[in-house]
């Protein structure tokens, strides 16, 4: 193992205290992506089809020039004159779309069985993103000072993985979500480290405030709170700790998102004056007359109906892979899912997963409901376990379509709107396909408007203008 990789750097203190250094950065399979020894100063993509994410249309016949990390010229074909040692890459048949958003990525989770208490690995979960054609991550929850180090690594260039924007970690009731996760998932010899690095536990708005500031002295893009039971008998934050949190960090001018779960989640997350609701009413069906209360507070939700669908399906029968997961995943840790072992992990979490099965079609009823109420849906997996990163996302999408929305509106809750609300009232730099905007692309074969399976025919990613070189695990 070496130690000296950029990936290795932000988990080896939580490696080597775990004493297993022989899973921590490395494994025998490819590298997913790769960025090239010498990448071409410019890029020419011809005779391409373009996805504007901002209408949702599909414009035909463009050439696109990348120059830098930048989108230098769009025109018809023909009209771009390719400067010396450009690449060229050929567009005919294929469609251009920005890079896709993960609005709920965790970069560093194992996304393995549970019970297997896999270690993760930050590195190839990024590369997985890449692979994927998920160029941006929101990771909601993750390590101090991780979280932060990683993102200013992938941002200098000396990491290979999405854009990332942090969240640091998860304000929470003592023993509420994640505290009796990581107690049921992670050994005992390891809990003593992550739990006070994932959480900080608050019991009073003081304490409340006292955690916002910790954090927010971190520099985090948001902040996040969680307000959801998991597993169901958990403690959870009252309103006015909630309260507090919340407006503390609007002092500290960052905004704050919440884990919701119930309709009274989301209402209370909305009312102490939350940014975005992360996952969404997930545990039941929202009253017909909920819905436009809900709506008229103008917060955009972020679903993550995938990770709900995943534990739902758990003991179902064996996991139908997708292309994609089988291009970045060993076949023996998606075999692995089936059959459910009787554990005391399992047991743990059965009634939240009976919960979930029994709910499959009141999520989809409410983010169809809530979408046709004005609400934004914004597009994220909740990368975890049996919900892998890169290719979550596009089980994301797809589910958003069972929820009532286009293929096109999908893709623009994946790109348009999510870099929108990154970008916090600024005029976002990605997201869309312009002149000037960041080159963080993805070229489809066929037309992913129509056929969102398109999407996972990928014949070229870029980030920051620079051609990924892209290696699967397994064609098959």
């Amino acid at each position: 193992m070496n130690l000296s990789r950029p990936g290795c750097r932000s988990h080896v203190t939580v490696v080597l205290l775990a004493g297993v250094l022989v899973h921590a950065c490395g494994g025998g399979a490819p590298d997913l992506v790769r960025r090239p020894v010498s990448p071409p100063p410019t890029v020419l993509i011809t005779d391409v089809s373009i996805f504007d994410a901002k209408s949702g249309t599909r414009v035909p016949s463009s050439d696109v020039l990348v120059v830098g990390d930048r989108i230098a010229k769009i025109a018809g074909v023909g009209a771009v004159v390719a400067p010396a040692g450009a690449q060229i890459i050929s567009g005919t048949g294929a469609t251009l779309l920005p890079g896709l958003i993960d609005m709920h990525g965790h970069v560093s989770n194992a996304s393995g069985p549970a019970w297997e208490s896999e270690t993760p690995d930050a590195d190839r979960n990024m590369r997985a993103y890449l692979y994927c054609g998920v160029t941006t991550v929101l990771d909601p929850a993750d390590m101090a000072t991780a979280a932060f180090s990683r993102r200013t690594e992938v941002a200098a260039g000396e990491l290979l993985g999405p854009r990332i924007f942090a969240a640091g970690p998860m304000v929470t009731a003592p023993g509420g979500h994640p505290v009796p996760v990581i107690e049921n998932l992670a050994p005992w010899w390891i809990r003593w480290y992550l739990i006070p690095r994932f959480t900080r536990q608050v019991d009073s708005p003081e304490a409340a405030r006292a955690a916002v500031d910790e954090i927010a002295d971190l520099g985090p893009d948001v902040i996040k709170l969680s307000v959801d039971r998991v597993p169901t008998q958990a403690p959870r934050i009252r309103r006015e700790v909630l309260a507090a949190a919340v407006d503390e960090a609007k002092k500290r001018g960052v905004r704050a998102v919440a884990h919701i779960g119930t309709t009274e989640d989301a209402i209370d997350a909305a009312d102490a004056g939350i940014a975005a609701w992360m996952h969404g009413v997930y545990k039941e069906r929202i009253a017909d007359e909920q819905i436009s209360q809900l709506a008229a507070y103008h917060i955009p939700m972020v679903p993550t109906m995938t990770v709900f669908e995943s534990y739902a399906s758990l003991g179902e029968g064996p996991r139908q892979a997708t292309a994609l997961e089988r291009q970045t995943v060993r076949a023996d840790v998606l075999d692995s899912f089936y059959p459910l072992p009787e554990t005391d992990t399992a047991k743990f979490f059965r009634p939240y997963f009976e919960l979930l099965r029994s709910q499959r079609q009141a999520w989809r009823d409410n983010v169809r409901r809530l979408r046709a109420a004005g609400v934004t849906i914004l597009a994220g997996s909740d990368t975890q376990s049996g919900v892998f990163p890169g290719a979550g996302l596009h089980r994301e999408l797809r589910l958003l379509t069972e929820a009532g929305l286009t293929p096109a509106d999908a893709l623009r809750a994946a790109t348009y709107d999510a870099a929108g609300f990154l970008a916090n009232g600024a005029e976002p730099d990605f997201g869309i396909i312009a002149e000037g905007k960041r080159a963080d692309l993805l070229l489809v074969e066929g037309d992913p408007t129509t056929d969102l399976d398109a999407l996972a025919r990928i014949r070229a990613v870029l980030t920051g203008g620079v051609p990924l070189e892209r290696q699967a695990i397994s064609t098959n």
